[in-house]
Order: structure tokens, then sequence, then C-alpha cells
């Protein structure tokens, strides 16, 4: 397990990319499983139960529809399990080490969580790039595009106060 920890610590230092993980189904489902984990923690914490739900559902169906698509648009399909399973690791590590912040009162945090946000999408950009053998721009350019994706379809689930 520390293994496994530590080659996703890498890819998110951005030392390793996903070609450095084995094309695993059970370790996919691991990362999968410790993504969802780490997320529920943080909408317990923020949102009404009712997102619960809904919004782990659309963080995972577009990561891993965007993730394809990317990979599909360059025929490269046969990298998607690794490229998944990077995505869903680093970014659960990710996740948990910028929950603290979210805790802290919004005038303490907001640096911090902008910081860990634009570490999530060079970690994001270049876990793409990887995949694609492509540059680090490319990957960071896929990897905004998904952000704002992301954050616009949360942003049209979350009720207005």
């Amino acid at each position: 397990m520390q293994a496994i920890l530590g080659a996703f610590w890498q890819i998110a230092l951005l030392r390793q990319g996903p070609e450095n993980l084995p094309d695993s189904r059970f370790l996919l489902a691991l990362a999968a499983l410790a993504y969802v984990a780490a997320n529920m923690i943080v909408i317990v914490t923020l949102y009404p139960p009712q997102l619960y739900l809904p919004l782990l559902l659309v963080d995972l169906l577009l990561l891993g529809v965007w993730t394809t698509g990317v990979l599909f648009l360059f025929s490269l399909l046969a990298r998607a399990r690794r490229t998944l399973t990077a995505l869903l690791g680093a970014g659960a590590l990710i996740q948990l080490l910028s929950f603290p912040f979210s805790l802290l009162p919004q005038t303490v945090s907001t640096l911090p969580l902008i910081l860990m946000l634009l570490w999530s999408v060079a970690v994001n950009g270049h876990i793409i790039a990887r995949a694609l053998s492509k540059s680090f721009g490319v990957g960071v350019a896929f990897a905004v595009v998904y952000f704002i994706l992301v954050f616009e379809l949360v942003g049209r689930m979350i009720p207005a106060d």
C-alpha cells in the first residue's frame, strides 16, 4: 500500500506519470474509492445531504467521460485506465491535503485553497500531458477546460442562497 501511495505522491509532485502505474482494474477501483471517500469528506461538510450523491456522480462521470474522450481524440484510448487511475489517486491526495484549509475562516483559507486548486490543475495537466505524450502546456489547457466544465456543472447544481 505504501508503494501505491508513493506512486500517487510522485505523480502529484509531477515527478512521475500515469505510465508509471500498473494497468490494473483493481488499482483503478481502489483509486476511485479513495477519490470518492476524499470527496465525500468535503461534500458532507459543505453541502446539504440531497446533493451528496449527485455531486459525486457528476464529478466521477465527467472525469471519466472527459478523460476517455480526450484520449479517444488522440487515438490513445488504451491509456485510459492508467490515466484515470493517476487522476483519481492524485486527486484524492490533493483533496485530503486541501480539506483542512476548507475548515478555516474564509479570510485565512482563501489563498491556500487557491494554491491547492492551482496545484490540482497543474497535476491534472501533467497527467493528461504524459498520457497524450504532449507538452505540459497542452495538458494544462485540457485540465483548465475540464475545471471550467466541473465548476459550471456543480455551480448549476448548488442552489443560490
